[in-house]
């Protein structure tokens, strides 16, 4: 077929509303050439309607592709750590406590009080929860100290805090109030919570145990 026939045939269907792929499927040419021939070609509106409403149902075709495919991918992941975790029995708190407070925790030669910061309140939960599991604490001796921006609220975050930590407010320390130009203000950013136990030897043990996961 001779090539100013193709392109007669290519650009009539143009006109009928096919796009560049369709085209190209349908006269064996490539669909970079079709949109080289074609792009300039005036279309009715009914054609212009067909092509657009094409690309709408292409690119939702495309979300819910790459949507299953996320799902697959996390269903296959989540069935591993799943088969992973029916292998061991229990994690030791203790080596989790010590692994959170080495990626978190203030370390230093003068340090005498274990020291936690963190503002995802489901880090801060689970470290109290591996804490408190892992030595024999006086609840009395925790204090808390909340960082907020001048556009929280901070009598609701303390309260917040408070519950996430399972630390009563008398225990809490006076905010830190970070001043903000309002340009980079976090959606549901609910601060940073500093958590204190004043206890020298717990900190040492902590520290201890870090040294000799680092050296197995």
């Amino acid at each position: 077929m001779k090539v100013k026939k193709i392109f007669e045939k290519a650009k009539k269907l143009r006109q009928e509303g096919l796009s560049f792929k369709e085209i190209g499927e349908r006269l064996g040419i490539s669909k970079s050439t079709a949109s080289l021939w074609l792009r300039n070609i005036e279309l009715s509106d009914k054609a212009r309607e067909r092509i657009q409403d094409l690309g709408i149902r292409g690119r939702e075709r495309a979300i819910r592709t790459n949507r299953n495919k996320k799902y697959k991918e996390e269903a296959e992941i989540i069935k591993k750590i799943e088969n992973r975790f029916t292998k061991i029995r229990g994690i030791d708190y203790k080596i989790a406590c010590s692994l959170l407070y080495w990626c978190e925790g203030t370390k230093n030669k003068s340090n005498t009080s274990v020291s936690f910061t963190n503002a995802d309140p489901e880090m801060i939960s689970y470290f109290l929860k591996v804490f408190r599991g892992s030595f024999s604490l006086d609840e009395k001796k925790f204090r808390a100290l909340v960082h907020l921006h001048e556009y929280h609220d901070a009598e609701k975050q303390l309260k917040f805090w408070s519950e996430v930590a399972k630390i009563p407010l008398n225990q809490f320390n006076k905010s830190y109030l970070k001043k903000n130009t309002g340009k980079n203000k976090k959606e549901n950013y609910p601060g940073c919570i500093n958590i204190k136990y004043s206890d020298s030897k717990i900190y040492k043990e902590l520290m201890f145990t870090i040294k000799k996961i680092a050296k197995i």
